[in-house]
């Protein structure tokens, strides 16, 4: 017999908007986009034809129809949830490491350690998966996470790895030795922001008591990884995380445009569920990321 159901993920994209009876919500725990969570929805409700939502004061509110099937899609996916965990998460020890993190991260920091990670553990597989928002290590897709922030998540076991710092940065030949002294200083030079970190420059100037400077002015790019190659290429002035770019200040492809490195109020942690610290992958990752940072 062959199975005619809805494109699934199409009602995997339904059934997260109905349970945080938001699009936002939903694009979050998916890591997908808002237009990709709601065309995901039309489609649905093209291929059943019929509405499940409707609008009421631009808030989205389930139909009738739309409720009730969302309710019987939830014990669906909650069946099959509990079915893995029961059947599998006895050997999860055996599979893959799932990791996940931030995108400039992952590149920066954690890609170019995991050969050393990989040559002192070499029966533990891993995966990296990574996202702009934190990716949840209680759910069954990822066991272990780099979250930044404060470390108040009381659900969660936390371990600091390094405070975040921030220093403005740019490629040697465009500073030619030029340091920031005052604020006209930064006249000639374009400011390189990253979307996802609209306030670095402003949070940096304030902290070094300049206050005559559009902090907002400049460049925008989607990402922190684009923001420094922007940097690099001699576009501009890049305010960034210093552990991102420690190989590039070592390595003189950046220099800094200022002796004044501000550290914020937030740190990086690595984190994971109580219940996942008895698996010894989980663990063994969590203290060879401190281990190795720590180093840094």
């Amino acid at each position: 017999m062959v199975r005619r159901l809805p494109p699934l993920n199409s009602l995997r994209a339904f059934e997260a908007v109905a349970r945080h009876q938001s699009l936002s919500g939903a694009s979050h725990e998916l890591c997908v986009t808002h237009s990709a969570v709601s065309r995901h929805v039309t489609k649905l409700e093209q291929y059943l034809g019929t509405k499940l939502f409707a609008r009421d004061r631009q808030r989205l509110v389930l139909t009738a129809l739309g409720e009730a099937y969302a309710a019987r899609l939830t014990c669906f996916f909650d069946q099959i949830q509990d079915a893995t965990a029961e059947n599998f998460e006895a050997t999860s020890d055996r599979h893959t490491l799932r990791i996940g993190v931030y995108p400039t991260f992952a590149n920066r920091v954690l890609i170019p350690r995991l050969a050393q990670f990989k040559e002192k553990f070499p029966d533990i597989p891993f995966q990296i998966e990574t996202s702009h928002s934190p990716l949840d290590p209680t759910g069954p897709d990822i066991d272990v996470a780099v979250w930044l922030g404060t470390g108040d998540w009381p659900e969660l076991i936390s371990e600091r790895l390094f405070h975040e710092e921030l220093l403005p940065v740019s490629s040697p030949t465009l500073l030619c030795g030029r340091t920031l002294h005052a604020a006209r200083d930064l006249e000639p030079f374009t400011l390189l922001h990253a979307a996802q970190r609209p306030n670095d420059w402003e949070q940096w100037l304030k902290r070094a008591g300049i206050d005559s400077v559009d902090a907002h002015r400049g460049m925008r790019f989607d990402h922190s990884g684009m923001v420094y190659q922007a940097a690099l290429t001699g576009l501009g002035l890049a305010m960034a995380q210093t552990a991102h770019v420690r190989d590039d200040l070592e390595q003189e492809r950046l220099v800094p445009f200022s002796d004044l490195p501000v550290q914020t109020e937030r740190s990086y942690f690595v984190v994971y569920a109580p219940a996942k610290s008895r698996q010894q992958k989980v663990t063994a990752f969590a203290q060879w990321l401190k281990s190795e940072l720590t180093a840094a």
